[in-house]
């Protein structure tokens, strides 16, 4: 039985820069199993978050190939690519894009229903997703009311409302107080566990790096082992 949730190969991405040509990433290679963890570390501009829009569906790669959850991400079109990252993708950033007039409910919400999912169905979702992560209580605040962890949390649990088979995060616990980063890091790993989730996140953070199950450097455009 094949496990394999997301199979990079091959794959590069360059940007103009007035007459320069910059190569952030050069043939890059990547295998992430149903379940399992990967932490990508390198420096500030070595790529790591363009390798995430890639696999995302955020960006289109120069070439190479990019398998995720079944899809063959560069060959999709647009409205492809939106039932792509609806379907098969959770995403977590440092920052939690929450939409500050809804409440943690409805932003919780927000992925089931643009699936089509009734009102109804999606707040029941949303408001369970709520108490896994712990914040139940606090599914009728809006994200002022919320502190940085709590909105980190709902940020999670909107990641993980439709069952996604891949996590993305980008430095998901980047901009959190010692206290509140190792609370949503322990508890992204629990609930990665706990799910089958397969989880690919990028970070600067040598700690974050260490609960995963394998890490790897990006360098020079290069994915490698430490």
């Amino acid at each position: 039985m094949n496990n394999t949730i997301l199979s990079v190969r091959g794959a590069g991405k360059s940007y103009k820069s007035g007459p320069e040509t910059l190569q952030i990433l050069k043939e890059v290679n990547l295998e992430l199993q149903a379940g399992q963890s990967i932490a990508v570390m390198g420096a500030s501009g070595s790529g790591k978050s363009t390798l995430l829009n890639l696999i995302g569906g955020l960006d289109n790669a120069d070439c190479g190939e990019i398998e995720s959850c079944g899809f063959q991400v560069n060959q999709l079109k647009e409205k492809e690519l939106t039932a792509y990252r609806s379907k098969a993708i959770g995403f977590v950033f440092q920052f939690h894009y929450l939409l500050k007039d809804f409440t943690a409910a409805e932003n919780v919400m927000l992925p089931m229903l643009m699936r089509g999912i009734p009102r109804k169905q999606a707040k029941a979702q949303a408001e369970e997703a709520l108490e896994q992560v712990g914040i139940a209580a606090r599914s009728g605040h809006y994200p002022a009311q919320l502190s940085g962890g709590e909105r980190q949390r709902a940020a999670l649990a909107r990641a993980l409302i439709n069952r996604p088979k891949l996590i993305l995060a980008d430095e998901p616990t980047g901009s959190l107080d010692e206290e509140h980063r190792s609370l949503v890091e322990d508890l992204i790993f629990s609930r990665i566990a706990e799910s089958g989730t397969a989880l690919l996140l990028v970070t600067h953070s040598g700690e974050l790096a260490k609960k995963a199950d394998r890490t790897m450097l990006l360098r020079e455009g290069l994915l490698q082992n430490p």
